[in-house]
């Protein structure tokens, strides 16, 4: 697939960054990137063909069917830092409820719906029309920038984040990591500098079945799971406090429930999915360790029945932060006031695929168009005015980091 299967104003290098993102977000939309069900792959090659008519050098990575990792690579001037602009191709399941059809985007009152509008392919279009944008300026020496812009749509970010662990695994082993990285999430263009993890323990709680005519014969799974959730609801409790200055505190919640082998049986099994989020110093390994007190605690109470953790169900990953005074951070601040847009920082509450590039070492942000509140949302949205405004903010940080010569932070 070429550019040319984009909307028109897509492939009009006179239309502007405006025409250019909306056509390209529409068209994005529109392709169906579920995890696990969808495809990403029309996705990438939509982006593939844009990038390459602005003299992107493209590769696209199969990591398994209807999967795939995109990079986008263009050198600009001599010398200066490589940026990545990242975010991924795959989108939650889109559910019902939804007032249009979700894969079949639609503007009204300002706004585009559709699944994904700003989790994340709004970033996405407004990443790669910015690039394109900045790379055709200097190619009319009408931008002094010097560095390579690397634009990366990785694979299923909304599940075990595989795609944002190969990249980065890749590009370790090749000694190619970028010298600084922006994560596109619906952030309404704020630079969020820490983000928490989350640890998603399995916890199976084991009893004694017996027939259910004579339930004192056996130790119910299910009413030990019941005095197990109230354990760890006093142990949510605990978690309160200021916590992070950016992300509050951690939290810890039961979000899945399975048990029982028939309706006459006493139940053996109870199993208890916890969604434990986690702050920047905490890691899997404290905080399973936490969990697990509670679970001796349990076992020691009387109830009949144990509790271990059986498995952990798939995560993004770890918590991460850049320090707010680094450079790379510096820079794009400074980028956001010289176009009299919002500098503050924050933090993302959700996880993200930051956090594999700052496990690799890579100074890294958050920053992206949409709002949070519409993430995973029926009549998932974005604000058209606010996607395009997005270009102009992406390029400013183009230009101010590709400015630079040279990173100062190396």
């Amino acid at each position: 697939m070429t550019s040319s299967t984009l909307p028109p104003a897509a492939t009009d290098p006179g239309a502007g960054p405006a025409s250019d993102v909306l056509a390209l977000l529409t068209a994005l939309v529109a392709c169906d990137s579920t995890t696990p069900t969808g495809e990403e792959e029309t996705t990438a090659e939509l982006l593939a063909g844009y990038l390459a008519g602005a003299g992107f050098e493209v590769d696209t990575e199969r990591l398994a069917p209807g999967r795939v990792n995109l990079t986008a690579r263009r050198v600009l001037g001599s010398g200066g830092p490589t940026l990545m602009l990242n975010s991924h191709l795959d989108v939650v399941p889109a559910g019902g409820g939804w007032t249009t059809s979700p894969f079949e985007p639609t503007v009204r009152d300002g706004r585009l719906y559709g699944r994904g509008a700003a989790d994340a392919k709004g970033p996405l279009a407004a990443m790669a029309c910015a690039a394109v944008e900045l790379a055709r300026a200097a190619d009319a020496g009408l931008a002094d920038v010097h560095g390579e812009i690397v634009f990366s749509g990785v694979s299923q970010e909304e599940g075990d984040s595989a795609g944002a662990r190969h990249l980065v695994a890749a590009l370790r082993d090749r000694g190619r990591l970028p010298d600084a990285v922006i994560v596109g999430e619906p952030t309404g263009m704020r630079l969020l500098t820490a983000h928490k993890g989350s640890v998603r323990p399995v916890v199976e709680v084991t009893g004694v079945a017996a027939h259910a005519a004579t339930p004192h014969a056996g130790v119910n799974a299910i009413t030990g799971a019941a005095a197990l959730i109230t354990l760890l609801e006093e142990y949510a409790a605990s978690l309160a406090g200021p916590g992070h200055p950016l992300l509050g505190p951690p939290t810890c919640t039961p979000v899945l429930v399975s048990g029982g082998e028939a309706p006459n049986a006493v139940p053996e099994r109870c199993r208890v999915t916890l969604d434990r989020r986690l702050l920047p110093g905490e890691t899997q390994d404290s905080v399973l360790a936490e969990i697990g007190a509670v679970l001796e605690a349990f076992d020691s109470g009387g109830h009949g029945a144990t509790a271990a953790v059986a498995e952990c169900a798939p995560s993004t990953g770890g918590p991460s932060e850049t320090p707010p005074d680094h450079p790379f951070v510096l820079l794009c601040r400074r980028a956001l006031a010289s176009e009299g847009a919002d500098d503050s920082l924050g933090g993302l509450t959700v996880n993200c695929d930051m956090t594999h590039f700052r496990a690799a070492g890579v100074p890294a942000l958050v920053c992206g168009p949409g709002r949070l509140e519409v993430m995973h949302a029926v009549d998932e949205h974005i604000v058209v005015a606010e996607l395009e405004e997005s270009v102009r903010l992406y390029r400013a940080i183009l230009t101010e980091v590709l400015g630079t010569r040279g990173p100062a932070w190396v």
